[in-house]
């Protein structure tokens, strides 16, 4: 046993982390599921960046910030009303955001962290595969970015199911990359 903590020691003091429910073996950053209280700091895998979640007053108000750890200058990225999920891109340049903005619906959005600029997954699907609207449109939808695959792709799930009506329920995986490009992986639809 004193074995044991003493190697857990020496491969934490040589940068070594243990892994994080949800994190790949590829060394894709883990997904934070907010909120988990008033105030969450996610941290850039660099250090360079952290995101800040604020839910004050028993979370009436819902804001994402980034801020520069050196000059703590901080920025607002956005405002939501709901639950949402953020995972930073290996490399640090980029995060995503899925809002699940209604009980019905998400989407999710990539932001460059330097210009928050933002890019929103399913117009970028529906640009490579217009056929993916059906899906989008359906009365239960969810578009979510599930992890990273490398800092330049992300791995996305739209699933759902239309009450009554095509196209059912449905799954589909993309990899989608920050060029761009959309694969198909796989695609699953019931009756």
């Amino acid at each position: 046993m004193v074995l044991r903590a003493t190697m857990m020691i020496l491969l934490l003091s040589q940068g070594w982390q243990p892994s994080v429910a949800g994190q790949e073996k590829s060394g894709s950053p883990p997904v934070v599921t907010l909120p988990r209280g008033p105030v969450n700091r996610i941290p850039s895998p660099n250090g360079k960046r952290t995101l800040i979640f604020e839910c004050p007053n028993n979370c009436s108000e819902r804001k994402l910030w980034i801020e520069e750890s050196t000059s703590h200058m901080r920025r607002g990225v956005k405002e939501y009303d709901r639950s949402l999920s953020v995972s930073w891109a290996p490399d640090s340049r980029t995060f995503f955001v899925d809002d699940a903005f209604a009980s019905n619906e998400s989407l999710c959005y990539l932001y460059d962290a330097a210009t928050l600029k933002e890019t929103a997954l399913a117009k970028v699907i529906l640009a490579e595969e217009p056929n993916a609207a059906q899906f989008l449109n359906a009365g239960h939808s969810y578009l979510d970015a599930k992890r990273w695959v490398n800092s330049h792709d992300v791995l996305v799930v739209l699933n759902g199911y239309n009450d009554g009506s095509p196209p059912g329920l449905f799954t589909l995986r993309y990899r989608v990359g920050l060029n761009g490009s959309v694969h198909k992986l796989s695609q699953k639809v019931e009756p």
